[in-house]
């Protein structure tokens, strides 16, 4: 059985992983088996401990509140010297805190009129690994792209189209024409974006769209409003969550999943928080 990580190879790996982020938030492609292959030539790991230890970086970072690598979704028993170091890697690279905060905040300027395929299987995304240690945040990744109204506009209108695209091709024309992009012709507030129908039933359907160009298990914020409208809807609500959202390319393709029913039902819900004022 192998021993514990040293020193050198936990910088080896930090060095991979955060060069493979680097190229993520300047949305490039890259492939990663073959960062994995250079690795492997400083680290004699085998390729499933390599992928597990980016794991535990992207569990590191995720409790920072930063960007991570997509397809290395965050997971718990992180040795304590690689927590410790990607710590402080990540504290010293002004560099990529700046890309994260270029990326969260860039202007969409992807094509809307790029369809969405079909609805994808909704990730299960634990709250278990997150840490609740007090400690200083330089970027919360998820809060600025939830502030990019030009990112969540982008969602919004390829979540319209997507949903006029099937109801057409129910045959429901009549139902298409009535789609309602809510968050622009009656102003946000109201708990969803999207007014939309059931192709079967002719249901109501509202919907909310929370978009990131990075990973589907990534965290995203919901309102009070937004859960307190789910709740009173129920089955008719429906969060669309809009992932990978870029220009198309040879790695990656923007993607979507859905959840139906009260948020409290389909989300882990966390109160960062509160509307306050002296008693």
């Amino acid at each position: 059985m192998a021993g514990a990580w040293s020193e050198d190879e936990v910088e080896h790996t930090i060095d991979t992983y955060f060069a493979m982020l680097g190229l993520e938030l300047a949305h490039e492609d890259y492939v990663k088996r073959e960062f994995i292959r250079a690795l492997a030539q400083q680290v004699d790991r085998s390729r499933g401990s390599l992928e597990f230890k980016f794991q535990n970086i992207s569990a590191v970072l995720d409790d920072l509140g930063a960007a991570w690598i997509p397809g290395y979704k965050p997971r718990s028993n992180v040795q304590q010297l690689l927590r410790d170091r990607v710590r402080e890697r990540y504290d010293a690279d002004v560099d990529l805190r700046r890309d994260m905060i270029r990326a969260a905040d860039a202007s969409a300027d992807i094509d809307v009129h790029v369809p969405l395929g079909e609805i994808q299987i909704a990730p299960s995304t634990p709250v278990g690994h997150r840490s609740r240690a007090r400690f200083g945040r330089h970027i919360d990744y998820a809060a600025r792209e939830a502030a990019n109204r030009s990112l969540g506009l982008a969602g919004e209108l390829a979540i319209v189209d997507f949903e006029r695209r099937t109801l057409r091709a129910a045959g429901r024309d009549d139902l298409a024409a009535q789609v309602r992009h809510v968050s622009v012709e009656d102003g946000d507030g109201l708990g969803y974006d999207i007014a939309s129908f059931d192709p079967g039933t002719e249901a109501p359907r509202y919907i909310e769209v929370k978009t990131t160009r990075l990973a589907k298990e990534l965290p995203f914020h919901v309102t009070r409003n937004e859960v307190d409208f789910s709740a009173e809807v129920g089955e008719a609500y429906c969060l669309a969550r809009v992932y990978q959202f870029g220009p198309p390319s040879r790695t990656r393709v923007p993607e979507h999943f859905r959840l139906t029913g009260p948020l409290a039902d389909t989300l882990w819900l966390d109160p960062a928080s509160y509307v306050a004022g002296p008693r």
